[in-house]
This record gives C-alpha cells, structure tokens and sequence, in this order.
C-alpha cells in the first residue's frame, strides 16, 4: 500500500514535470509578482535623501533578514525602491555619496527630519 502511493506521488510529478516543459508559461513566475507600492515621493524629494534613511538603517544594524543576519545595504535600498516606486541605481556608489558629503550636508534630510518632528512635539504640548 504504502509503495503504491509512493509510486502515485513520483508518476503526479513527473507529469507536472513534463506539463513544465511542453506548456512553461503558466508555471513562469513573473519578475514582479508583487503589486506596486502606493506610496510615492513628492518632486521635491531627492534620491540622495532617501540614501541619507538607507544608510543610516545599514549602518545602525539595525535591519536584519529572516535569519537574524545583519541586512546588506542593498536589501535595504532595494527595500526603499519598492516602498517609494523609485530606482536608486548603484547603491554603493550612492552610500560612498551620502558618507562623503561635507559636514553640514551629511545629514542633512535626517536633521530637517528630526527639526520637523521636534516643531510637531512642541505644537502639540510635549516640549
């Protein structure tokens, strides 16, 4: 009994097999499987902005994969361009962009970031 559906089980996938290799277009996964964000950045955004936010996360550690492992920068980035709709290019090179900034640019997105959010607290009664 049991060799029997053992022998049941390899003859179905053997005919799915066969089913991928005469028909392969219903089993082909497409390259965006995943539908479109709905968020979108203004124009007034600037990619080296979001860069600012990826690098801060990579370099804080603070982002790990699904197996605890430290997340590499381009996970991160890659990350950001489906949450904004929006392509970063080279990663790296945007990183070395964003490290190599003068001093009073380097952070700059994330100050305007923090003053905004300090504005907000103290509007609202809480500094």
């Amino acid at each position: 009994m049991f060799l029997q559906k053992t022998l049941a089980i390899i003859n179905a996938e053997l005919e799915l097999f066969n089913l991928k290799i005469q028909y392969p277009s219903p089993f082909l996964i497409p390259k965006n499987s995943f539908p479109p964000s709905p968020l979108y950045l203004t124009d007034e955004t600037y990619l080296i902005e979001i860069m600012e936010l990826v690098s801060g996360m990579f370099l804080s550690k603070r982002v790990v994969t699904h197996t605890g492992v430290v997340s590499p920068l381009t996970e991160i980035g890659r990350a950001f361009e489906y949450l904004f709709n929006i392509k970063l290019g080279d990663i790296h090179k945007k990183h070395e962009s964003v490290i190599k900034r003068k001093p009073a640019k380097v952070t700059e997105f994330l100050d305007m970031l923090r003053k905004v959010i300090q504005e907000e607290s103290k509007n609202k009664g809480y500094l």
